[in-house]
């Protein structure tokens, strides 16, 4: 199996981007990482395995799976909770699945966390052969994404985890390959720093590859690749301050607070000897990934 996943990513990698692209289809994920998603789900899954992926949308890497399978089910999991003020979403993604005469869509409109401890009784007695997460990015959530999902996935099963550029995502998937010696990862790829910071040409070019960086890494069953880890930073004092943040009289306030260490970093940088203090180079979405390798595979 690990050879054909090599050639499904390498596909994805060399590609233009979507299969059967559809004006139906709309959201926020590289045109290659669609492919390669599209790719794996067409090399392992039958009709004993099925596709879950953690956050949804609007549908776009969900329904672009499910089109591209004959006898494989896909399972969608978000609370749309989040990225809809509106609170569309869900029937967007309804409306996409109808237009597309879809009948292996299937979703499930719970937290994570209570769909992946009780997944069973939404896939029966199937195993998870290929799982996407794109759900929330912070620490614990992606670590949580990836131990909750064990008992349920087949041998030689592939997770695809999307916006590794973030180094705390980074972080929770080295953590989580390190206690988990039969996983391994198999491909790495990032940008140099989050499309939204790009200028026009660089973004375009995202917008065809994996957007913010992706991690593939597969349940070696029969151990054949070797141990490999994203890049991670030493320096814990981004998770060492969570503590500080959880401790305080108004911890949910802080984050309301948070812009206006743009406007005052200076001061802040002043105020405090840490080394921490040292300013992102963006307003938002700092990721800590220019130095981050392009198209790297573990083989």
């Amino acid at each position: 199996m690990t050879e054909t996943y090599y050639k499904a990513i390498k596909e994805a990698v060399e590609s233009e981007g979507i299969i059967t692209d559809d004006k139906v289809l709309t959201g926020f994920s590289g045109h290659r990482m669609v492919r390669l998603l599209q790719n794996v789900a067409k090399a392992r899954l039958d009709e004993n395995t099925c596709y879950v992926e953690v956050g949804v949308f609007q549908g776009l890497t969900l329904l672009s799976v499910a089109k591209e399978l004959d006898n494989a089910q896909v399972y969608g999991i978000d609370n749309f909770a989040f990225f809809d003020r509106e609170g569309k979403n869900l029937s967007i993604v309804n409306e996409r699945t109808q237009k597309l005469n879809l009948s292996n869509v299937n979703l499930i409109n719970q937290d994570y966390e209570d769909a992946l401890e009780n997944l069973s009784q939404h896939i029966g007695a199937k195993k998870v052969g290929v799982y996407f997460v794109d759900g929330p990015h912070d620490y614990r959530s992606q670590l949580m994404c990836l131990e909750l999902i064990k008992p349920f996935l087949a041998d030689h099963a592939i997770i695809i985890i999307d916006d590794c550029n973030y180094r705390h995502v980074r972080q929770a998937n080295r953590d989580f390959l390190f206690n988990n010696k039969e996983f391994k990862l198999m491909f790495q790829s990032y940008t140099r720093c989050h499309p939204l910071n790009l200028n026009a040409e660089e973004r375009k070019e995202a917008e065809k590859d994996f957007w913010n960086g992706v991690n593939v890494i597969v349940k070696d069953s029969d151990n054949k690749l070797k141990e490999a880890y994203p890049p991670t930073h030493r320096d814990r004092t981004l998770y060492e301050n969570e503590h500080i943040i959880q401790t305080s009289k108004h911890p949910d306030a802080i984050v309301h607070l948070l812009p206006l260490s743009n406007a005052f970093g200076g001061l802040l940088k002043s105020l405090s000897k840490k080394k921490a203090a040292t300013a992102g180079a963006f307003n938002m979405m700092n990721t800590y990934s220019d130095e981050l390798p392009k198209n790297n595979f573990n083989e």
